[in-house]
């Protein structure tokens, strides 16, 4: 019987984590916020605010934005100053 609690726990865990990856970085980074308010409102335990915060740290970094791909060059020259010398 604890067998089955176990995998099931670890399925749960699994599912839970891979729904999780693979939403939109939008849509976590509003839950997470959303998960780290509610944990402070609600006068939760200090680890889950920490966790909390830990997700919604998680989920900033995973947005990611141009400014973070390996292409991004330097600035360019703008059109006025492309003429001179």
């Amino acid at each position: 019987m604890w067998q089955a609690i176990i995998v099931g726990l670890i399925v749960l865990a699994a599912a839970t984590y891979a729904a999780w990856a693979l939403l939109p970085a939008a849509l976590r980074l509003r839950l997470a916020r959303h998960l780290a308010a509610t944990a402070r409102r609600a006068g939760g335990p200090a680890w889950l605010v920490r966790f909390a915060d830990a997700i919604a740290g998680s989920a900033l970094r995973r947005l990611g934005g141009c400014s973070d791909c390996s292409a991004v060059q330097a600035a360019p020259i703008p059109p006025k100053d492309r003429d001179k010398p």
